[in-house]
């Protein structure tokens, strides 16, 4: 009787054990949705069917016939071969893409580390006078340039290893106080130059975890800059260190413009920027707070920012406590 179930004449399943699972699980059930198969037609062609199937038992429970459908899903099929082609494709060449920006890391910092070296001799004029105090701010220029495109490209590059996989932790011990304290003095020029307030809030002594010294200052520096950047003059950029719970929580909290939700979630995109009229007069990849986010996800920890338009942003890092191997004086 299964044999009689559809009326497909002379057309033969491609894979002949389909049919016989289709027997099999028929007998099991008694009842089948959904089952896809790919058939020859009369032709020699072959399409794609989607059958219906269930049993028809009397009131005594006998089994009278059975009844279903067979439903041609080729177009379907098809449709979906090509999604997952281009799937695959669309990864490969985003592998590609990632590891090809991955190994260009010396290609791309190596010159630029001359520009920047020869640039800082002739500022020092440390062979002697330029002449004109012109050409010493020209090579000024210069360097300034060459320190921020190197900072872009290893933004990017650091990206595209964190896409292919290659970028791993260095993680040690580390006094995250210390730590803390050498990433305010590293932006304090910036924060003076443009006239804003640096607050630092650290405990006295030591706190030792198990981190990656400099990807964690990286994450600080990303933060820190990008509180100042977007900071107005006079106003104030603060960072704290403490403990919560059985956590480490660093904290950079500033006064300038805010961000509603809809920008939030623009700027946690890749090379994305809030395109504001404030935003938009500074430079940059639209990197930082990406990178920063797969930094963070690398120690484990996690990372949140509170923002509000006028009112300023908190982002707070949380670092697990596993990491942290003395408390010092928050013991």
């Amino acid at each position: 009787m299964l044999k009689e179930l559809t009326d497909i004449g002379r057309q033969l399943y491609v894979d002949r054990d389909r049919r016989n699972e289709f027997v099999r699980l028929m007998y099991e059930k008694g009842e089948l949705t959904g089952f896809e198969s790919e058939i020859y037609r009369r032709d020699g062609s072959r399409i794609w069917i989607s059958e219906n199937c269930r049993e028809v038992r009397s009131t005594h429970g006998e089994l009278v016939y059975y009844e279903g459908t067979v439903e041609n899903i080729s177009e379907r099929k098809k449709a979906e071969a090509e999604l997952h082609l281009a799937r695959l494709q669309a990864e490969e060449s985003n592998k590609a893409k990632s590891a090809f920006l991955a190994n260009m890391s010396h290609e791309l910092r190596t010159p630029l580390n001359a520009i920047m070296g020869f640039s800082e001799l002739l500022t020092q004029e440390l062979f002697g006078p330029l002449g004109d105090p012109r050409y010493r701010e020209f090579a000024g220029d210069i360097f300034r340039s060459g320190k921020h495109l190197l900072s872009i490209i290893g933004d990017i590059l650091d990206l595209a290893k964190v896409e292919a996989g290659q970028l791993t932790l260095d993680a040690r011990e580390t006094d995250i106080v210390s730590l803390v304290h050498n990433s305010v003095r590293l932006v304090s020029e910036t924060a003076r130059h443009r006239d804003i307030t640096l607050k630092l809030k650290a405990p006295g002594g030591a706190i030792w975890a198990m981190v990656d010294p400099t990807r964690l200052r990286q994450i600080l520096l990303n933060l820190l800059s990008n509180a100042i950047k977007f900071t107005p003059e006079g106003k104030t950029v603060s960072l704290a260190c403490g403990r919560e719970g059985d956590r480490l929580y660093l904290k950079v909290v500033d006064t300038g413009i805010g961000m509603n939700a809809e920008d939030l979630e623009k700027v946690m995109q890749p090379f994305h920027q809030v395109d504001n009229s404030f935003s938009r007069r500074y430079e940059g990849a639209g990197l930082g707070l990406p990178l920063t986010q797969s930094l963070v996800d690398l120690h484990d920890a996690t990372m949140t920012i509170e923002s509000a338009p006028g009112k300023g942003t908190t982002v707070t890092v949380l670092l697990p406590g596993e990491r942290i191997l003395d408390w010092g004086e928050l013991a």
